[in-house]
């Protein structure tokens, strides 16, 4: 799978993101970058599994459930390090593929995960 043109313009002016492949990773997975839905919200780091798999990372150790609903702590996905953040192992239920195709789709995703967010001790962003 690739990223269109379009959706590469779209990510670009709404989050700081790249497209790559991690060592310890065994997929591609798209990383967004100090990610907040507001100036006055604390930033998380997400990472997708870009072949649209249940996977993905965030820079949160754990996460509150929502509606008895939360990705699941899952330490065989791995977790790992990258621009000095590291990233926890989450299942989650899957993201449609067409997250990567259509920008609101992939807002609502983030937007999604950050609400999980268990923010602890005032700390702002984990590293």
């Amino acid at each position: 799978m690739d990223i269109s043109e379009k959706m590469r313009v779209a990510l670009d002016q709404a989050f700081n993101w790249e497209l790559i492949n991690v060592p310890k990773l065994d997929e591609p997975i798209l990383i967004v970058m100090e990610y907040s839905p507001s100036n006055y919200e604390p930033p998380l780091s997400i990472a997708f599994d870009f072949s649209g798999g249940p996977k993905c990372w965030m820079t949160v150790p754990t996460v509150r459930e929502i509606g008895k609903i939360a990705p699941s702590r899952h330490d065989p996905y791995r977790e790992f390090s990258f621009r000095n953040y590291k990233f926890y192992p989450y299942s989650i239920q899957k993201f449609p593929k067409t997250i990567f195709q259509d920008i609101q789709q992939f807002t609502s995703a983030c937007l999604c995960l950050y609400r999980h967010a268990e923010w602890k001790g005032g700390n702002h962003e984990h590293r």
